[in-house]
């Protein structure tokens, strides 16, 4: 069924609860509208009943509006499996997704009033949005066009409007029913991805379903625009050495050339293996040089230092790689992992987010959120872990959602418990390598194996940390968690049950803890915050700092005095800054000194120094908020940057600093921001 919108709702209601027509000023009364949106909302009822093969709303003269019985139950019957309204649906992201694959390729002229009406929002709350939209919009090199007479719209290249319109399209339809999306013909849209799903059936299932609606969605939005898409050699090359253009040749004979050569190339981008391959060619060397300095400016910024960073910068370059290549051919892969990545590692985002936003003259491409959680699966994947001394426990993870994802998940599953050592990640096709090497698998997908199985979510939950708990709990003869260190329970029960009897008893109990059960609870693990460490004794207020070096070993004072810090990490922090230039800014005046533990940090500890005048760190950088940190680990202060980045962010907060005459009154202050 295709949706009515909010006014439009109110009104089949209305008309549907009343025996006999409502007069047209009942009727302004009840929709709280005027005299013209009235009628506007009548007139647009009715189209969306006639794309429901339904008759319009009738009109008396001297009487009213009205609907008929065989409308009445028809309506009804449609209503029934109604969604929520759009407008309740969605939340502020959507709506800008919403509008801007509205407005690239429109069916109508749009005006304000029309986005009123169908998103039922206020004027205010519409004049946001489209802020929202232009800025965006630019990120890709598009434009937001207002005009009068032909209302809203987008210009820019046609490369550049069919990805925004793909990656916009993706990220709507994660949350978003199809059917709910007004802007779609959705009997074309069915149509294009049925032939597109008997294309999938021809492949052997190769592509993903969710890439195949969005793709059927763009095509019904795209049908009619005169543009075209322009490809280089290269990508025609590519193109007619595929299979994929045979099929769509087969299947979608009314497409023009270029159509079906566009088509292709996203049939290629959405399998879930990907099989269109990049070549070398000279913008490599710049992708290594942008994949190192993400590196090396994730390390100072996050205060970290990664064992194997030439894996990781070989990673990340992999992935850039991809991507670049994808963004050149217009194809847009949105991580599917992307709210999870955000909610879950949320620190460890934002610093990502921090380094590409200071990196992002040398990207090739626009740095979407997207990729921005791509690359925090490779940092995150990459992070250290604490010294093993039990028992090792070894575990092979499959995972066929990529490398970024896998290695994210080897890291979660080998930093729950401490004697826990991943093997390998491997795809299904190679599980029997490593059945006699592993005590137990870890999964995202189904798989059938002699080895005990689990299978879990690629960012894990609790109840799958609780699953992995029972299992070594049951099969090991030791394992460690919360600081316990126990006997495996079936050697226990070994003793109470007869042997013939012992491997059916543990067939059943694997089967049930396969089946998403627990014996065990695992709780989520507490993360150290700004307030845990920085104390009163910590903050001093100063109506100016001095030098910036000055500035440093002032803030530093507290630390050092209480033994947290030697005098030796406060150079390292002067040295860096004098080497790297004022890296340690973030912003609105914020900064964070710190260094590596080996130069002399003891353990975890936090000061602030408010300066009431600005201290200049080069030419036209200033700070006025300095914060000195420290960690003899390598990830227990994560979130505490994380916390501090999120002030930088806070004007307001900044201004209620600004007004702090004693340490008392600023930690009063951080205390109301983050308790």
């Amino acid at each position: 069924m295709i949706p009515f919108t909010g006014k439009q709702l109110q009104l089949i209601q209305l008309l549907m609860n009343r025996s006999s027509p409502v007069a047209f000023e009942e009727l302004s009364q009840l929709l709280e509208a005027g005299r013209r949106s009235v009628y506007y909302i009548v007139n647009k009822t009715n189209e969306v009943l006639q794309m429901n093969a339904l008759e319009p709303v009738f009109c008396k003269r001297g009487a009213g509006y009205y609907l008929k019985e065989e409308q009445k139950q028809r309506l009804s019957e449609l209503l029934k499996n109604e969604k929520k309204l759009l407008s309740e649906v969605l939340t502020p992201q959507q709506r800008v997704s919403f509008l801007i694959c509205c407005m690239i390729y429109p069916k109508s002229v749009i005006h304000v009033e029309d986005i009123m009406q169908l998103l039922k929002c206020s004027r205010n709350t519409v004049f946001s949005d489209l802020k929202n939209v232009k800025e965006q919009l630019k990120a890709y090199g598009l434009e937001l066009r207002i005009d009068l007479k032909n209302g809203y719209g987008v210009e820019g290249k046609a490369f550049n409007k069919r990805a925004v319109l793909l990656y916009f399209l993706k990220q709507l339809l994660n949350e978003v029913d199809v059917h709910t999306l007004p802007f779609l013909d959705m009997e074309q849209v069915d149509d294009y991805y049925d032939r597109l799903l008997k294309i999938s059936s021809e492949r052997e299932h190769e592509y993903r379903k969710d890439n195949l609606l969005s793709i059927a969605c763009m095509l019904s939005i795209i049908r009619d625009s005169p543009e075209q898409y322009d490809f280089s050699l290269m990508e025609l090359r590519d193109l007619c050495e595929t299979q994929e253009l045979d099929l769509i040749d087969r299947y979608f004979q009314e497409l023009n050339v270029h159509e079906r050569l566009y088509l292709a190339l996203h049939l290629l981008g959405s399998k879930a293996s990907r099989e269109l391959n990049p070549q070398d060619d000279e913008h490599d060397i710049r992708i290594f040089e942008l994949s190192s300095r993400l590196v090396e400016s994730f390390e100072r910024t996050a205060c970290v230092s990664f064992d194997d960073k030439n894996d990781l910068i070989n990673s990340i370059y992999m992935h850039l790689k991809l991507s670049m290549y994808y963004n050149r051919l217009g194809i847009q892969v949105v991580n599917p992992l992307i709210d999870e990545i955000q909610k879950q590692y949320t620190d460890i985002y934002m610093i990502t987010q921090l380094v590409c936003e200071d990196l992002r003259d040398l990207f090739q491409m626009p740095i979407m959120d997207s990729e921005i959680a791509y690359l925090t699966m490779h940092f995150g994947g990459h992070l250290k872990q604490g010294v093993r001394c039990y028992d090792e426990i070894r575990i092979l993870v499959v995972c066929p959602s990529g490398i970024s994802t896998s290695t994210l998940l080897k890291r979660e599953i080998e930093g729950l418990y401490a004697n826990v050592r991943v093997v390998d990640t491997a795809s299904l096709d190679h599980v029997q390598d490593y059945e006699q090497q592993v005590d137990f698998i870890v999964s995202t997908i189904d798989v059938k194996s002699e080895v005990p199985v689990i299978q879990v979510h690629p960012i894990l939950t609790r109840e799958d940390k609780a699953r992995i708990a029972s299992m070594m709990m049951l099969n090991f003869d030791c394992y460690e968690i919360n600081n316990e260190k126990l006997g495996g329970l079936f050697s226990i029960i070994a003793a109470y049950v007869k042997d013939t009897d012992m491997d059916a008893l543990k067939r059943d109990v694997l089967a049930y803890l396969n089946h998403g059960n627990s014996f065990v609870g695992i709780r989520d693990q507490a993360h150290i915050g700004l307030l845990d460490i920085l104390s009163e004794e910590n903050i001093q207020v100063v109506e100016h700092a001095g030098s910036w070096k000055d500035m440093i070993q002032t803030a530093s004072r507290p630390l050092l005095n209480r033994g947290i810090i030697q005098s030796s990490y406060v150079q390292e922090m002067i040295h860096l800054v004098d080497e790297y230039g004022p890296y340690i800014l973030l912003a609105n005046a914020v900064a964070v000194a710190h260094a590596k533990p080996e130069h002399g940090a003891f353990r975890l500890g936090l000061s602030l120094l408010v300066s009431h005048e600005k201290v200049f760190f080069d030419e036209v950088s200033s700070v006025r908020y300095l914060f000195v940190l420290s960690d003899a680990a390598h990830d227990k202060h994560l979130n505490v940057l994380h916390e501090i980045l999120q002030l930088s962010r806070s004007s307001t907060l900044l201004q209620q600093l600004d007004a702090c005459s004693c340490a008392q009154e600023v930690l009063h202050i951080l205390q109301s921001a983050f308790s």
